[in-house]
């Protein structure tokens, strides 16, 4: 019988198909056309700048921690892994362990620790699988903690150099080519071949982690995030096995393939579906074997495959100040939680010579992870954001506004748009944010798992947004995991009149799909910089009239927010800042607050909840200021209805709102 070469590949071969040449010449032979480097990650050149990075202001508090680390460490981590065969939570930890000590031994060698890195990557070399997926009973795949593996193993390889002897590298290799890069290969190949996929699930050992229908994630997996760690971890492992391994340049050829295919999940304008947290993960893994291949291939340049000036300002206009501590501050629509690590905005300065990128990597980003010691250059030029960059509207149909760029300034961040991986159900819904305080605030803590309580933080009842007849919009049952859902609203107008900015969303058709009485649901905010905020909600039913809540939810992960209601007024207070708000309704509305049903061990949420008795139509108007401190008094604030819509006045701010139309029109006096 005879086999096609992708056959071949995705089968496996035998380990005794690498050659029995020396580290170094191996090493050489796989590059053998390369005029630039034979090593993967860093040339001994480069040294000198790692460790100074490693010593900087910037980076040097990320390398005191993980060199704190004693190098027994890993040995623990993994005797830890060989009792549990926990791969989700202990073979991971015993990673991030190689890692801190590969890195360690990098800047500051010890035969201590070569000694245990050497221990530990054989102990790895043992272990019989690297990933917890399987596709049908017995094909090993890899996602994630097979990609880890490879690239992780080959960077603490490329750091000891010529301390691993010629034996033990072919055994490394070998293990990289079975339990690494073939795994990889078959996720690869199954995301592109569903139809060749015999059902992916897990193993199991791991059967019980999730309660999950993975018969689509092939399709769903191949275009998110999750197609990056594999196919950039096989295209790593790959360049290291050119000439070990006969399946190394297919394997190579898949991995630019899928590369490619990973790059346009960016919009045009350089935004990501996913958000800003996975937008760092699908860069840092892919940009990992970008520059692998630059090193040592360099017959393509990836920095021109995708808008890398628009992912800059992506990253930039998605920042919303500082956490506690100090920390960048993100916006967190859907899974988010944190901004990129400097490795991401380094990569494409040192390939672009942006100075935008410089000054995101040293003022947006989060230290964290290995390539930052690695690609950052603290002597590039740097630039602070254009003025173009304070209103936003993008591709993925986000407003992104602000009235400037320092940690007191106010940001506002709008969810419209459509579908996506680890994506809420919170269409029409914003974040505020001003003098350091999340006074309209984006939950944190949505559970992954629908069985968990926390899976209620995934539903628009958990979000700044309207409910119809106690009900949000559309979203899928989490039977496929976090996947994108059928929901899709869209701006319709969006304008930027000097500090004032405005626009309209219309989310009729996600909630049509659970409502089939629903006729138009549209919100219309103003935002009058850094201190006023309008919403204006309008809900029209056909057949039935349907009462329509409305929620707003502060921050209150330390306990510090405190909500008071006065009739139709309310107030937000948090401790560097206080929301004053009046709320106005042609039906009439009521306002309570009240706490999501929720254990509390994990965090109380409490909220507004603006309320219209039962309706055919419903227009309710919300109009906010903001004062610094918790005892500023409130501007004035007041709304009257017109003719064909509402005069509004907010501090200083003054303009007439018609509403007598398709799209809201706003006319500032």
């Amino acid at each position: 019988m005879t086999i096609s070469r992708r056959e071949f590949c995705y089968l496996g071969a035998s380990a005794s198909l690498l050659t029995g040449l020396s580290p170094f010449a191996s090493r050489a032979r796989a590059t053998s056309n390369d005029p630039k480097s034979d090593r993967l990650f860093f040339d001994k050149s480069d040294i000198e700048q790692i460790r100074a990075n490693a010593s900087s202001e910037f980076l040097g508090t990320l390398y005191r921690d993980w060199s704190s680390h004693s190098p027994s460490e890993l040995s623990e981590k993994l005797d830890a892994f060989n009792e549990s065969r926990d791969i989700i939570g202990d073979f991971a930890a015993a990673l991030e362990s190689l890692t801190y000590s590969s890195m360690t031994q990098l800047i500051d060698p010890s035969q201590e620790r070569r000694d245990s890195l050497i221990e530990g990557i054989e102990r790895f070399i043992e272990f019989p699988f690297w990933d917890y997926f399987l596709d049908g009973p017995n094909d090993a795949i890899g996602i994630q903690r097979a990609a880890t593996a490879i690239v992780r193993l080959l960077f603490a390889r490329e750091v000891l150099d010529d301390e691993i002897d010629s034996k033990l590298d072919r055994r490394l290799l070998s293990a990289i080519a079975e339990k690494g890069c073939l795994p990889c290969y078959r996720t690869v190949y199954g995301m592109d071949n569903p139809d060749t996929v015999k059902g992916w699930g897990f193993d199991e050992r791991h059967a019980d982690y999730y309660d999950i229908d993975m018969s689509r994630w092939p399709e769903i997996l191949g275009a998110n995030n999750l197609r990056a760690a594999p196919c950039s971890a096989l295209g790593i492992g790959a360049i290291a096995l050119r000439g070990h391994d006969p399946r190394a340049d297919l394997w190579l050829e898949t991995a630019i393939a899928s590369s490619r295919r990973v790059l346009p999940l960016f919009s045009p304008d350089g935004s990501y579906f996913e958000g800003i947290s996975y937008a760092g993960y699908t860069l840092r893994t892919s940009f990992g074997f970008f520059e692998a291949h630059h090193r040592c291939i360099g017959d393509i340049d990836w920095a021109k495959e995708a808008n890398m000036e628009g992912i800059v300002e992506f990253i930039l206009g998605v920042q919303m100040g500082l956490q506690e501590d100090g920390s960048p501050d993100i916006v967190n629509f859907s899974d988010a939680k944190n901004s990129v690590y400097p490795c991401v905005p380094s990569w494409i300065a040192r390939h672009t010579n942006n100075p935008l990128a410089q000054h995101t990597a040293e003022n947006a980003s989060k230290p964290y992870y290995f390539l930052d010691f690695l690609w950052y250059e603290p002597n590039r030029k740097s630039k602070s954001p254009p003025a173009a960059l304070k209103n936003i509207h993008n591709d993925l149909d986000w407003i992104l506004t602000r009235s400037g760029w320092e940690p007191d300034d106010a940001v506002i961040a709008f969810k419209s748009g459509g579908p996506a991986n680890h994506e809420h159900s919170d269409r029409n819904h914003f974040i505020y944010k001003i003098h350091g305080e999340r006074m309209i605030n984006d939950n944190f803590g949505a559970a992954y798992d629908r069985r968990h309580a926390h899976w209620l933080l995934r539903q628009t009842e958990a979000h700044n947004a309207v409910l119809v007849d106690g009900k949000g919009h559309h979203y899928h049952n989490g039977i496929e995991g976090t996947n994108e859902s059928l929901s899709y609203a869209n701006i319709t107008q969006y304008h930027v009149d000097g500090d004032t900015t405005w626009w309209t969303s219309d989310a009729t058709p996600a909630y049509r799909i659970e409502n089939e009485h629903i006729f138009k649901v549209v919100r219309t905010v103003i935002f009058s910089k850094p201190d006023i905020v309008i919403v204006l909600d309008q809900i029209r039913l056909r057949y039935r009239p349907q009462p329509v809540q409305l929620r707003y939810f502060p921050d209150n992960r330390d306990n510090e927010a405190r909500l008071n209601i006065d009739e139709n007024q309310f107030s937000i207070q948090r401790p560097n800042a206080t929301l004053h708000a009046r709320v106005a309704a042609r039906s009439g509305a009521s306002v309570t607050k009240s706490v999501l049903d929720l254990p509390q061990e994990n965090g109380v949420f409490p909220f507004i909840q603006i309320s219209s008795e039962p309706s055919l139509s419903h227009e309710v108007l919300t109009l906010m200021a903001t004062t610094p401190g918790q005892s500023g008094k409130s501007p004035t604030i007041k709304s009257k209805p017109v003719n064909g819509g509402w005069e509004i006045r907010a501090g200083k701010f003054k303009a007439i709102l018609k509403t007598d139309r398709i799209t809201p029109m706003v006319d500032i006096a």
